[in-house]
């Protein structure tokens, strides 16, 4: 069992105190870049970070007879297809992804905060949800096969990688056809048209 400040045991007992979950995906992008979602109805500032309120959920985090965090579900709102359209263009099992429990009394104090930290070992996706599925462990070992996904509209190759060697002037691509057409460079476009528009992701 994580060992807990005072403060925050304080505010989790606390009959009408509800604790406030912040998800941090690290480095979606392989640039760097982190998603970050607040399970609550504003924007939450914490730590220096802006949290964007979003519907998002998980499962009870509970510990097995070691003392340990197997693993769980997460589950996102795909109504406005924001979370499809970063599947359909990054890859992100073996994802970082920190759970974050704090009290809105205490957002002003990094240190009162639980972080339970996983790693996305699957994702499925349909109209309505996105469900990750983590474990709180990397497992270098257990890889999906195959790791390419078979996406319509997006490129899946690295900009001016191996695959896609583009080598003009352009700085930047947005990895669709209609960009990958306008720098004449189609012929290496890393997506599949023929895919149907209604699917299921299974990663």
């Amino acid at each position: 069992m994580k060992p807990l400040a005072p403060a925050l045991i304080s505010e989790k007992n606390k009959v009408k105190n509800a604790p406030i979950f912040l998800y941090t995906v690290h480095d979606y992008d392989g640039d760097g870049h982190n998603l970050n979602f607040a399970a609550y109805d504003v924007d939450v500032v914490f730590a220096g970070t802006t949290y964007t309120r979003f519907p998002i959920a998980h499962e009870a985090i509970s510990e097995n007879s070691n003392g340990q965090i197997d693993s769980l579900k997460i589950r996102v709102a795909n109504v406005n297809r924001q979370i499809q359209g970063y599947l359909e263009i990054y890859d992100l099992r073996g994802k970082q992804v920190d759970i974050i429990t704090v009290f809105s009394g205490y957002l002003n104090n990094a240190a009162y905060k639980a972080v339970d930290t996983f790693y996305i070992d699957s994702v499925t996706a349909d109209q309505n949800a996105v469900e990750f599925a983590v474990s709180s462990k990397f497992d270098v070992l257990d890889v999906t096969i195959p790791q390419r996904k078979f996406i319509r509209s997006f490129c899946g190759w690295k900009f001016k990688g191996t695959e896609c060697a583009y080598v003009g002037a352009a700085t930047a691509c947005n990895k669709t056809a209609t960009v990958c057409r306008a720098l004449g460079n189609y012929s290496r476009f890393g997506a599949f048209p023929s895919v149907p528009q209604q699917r299921t992701y299974v990663q």
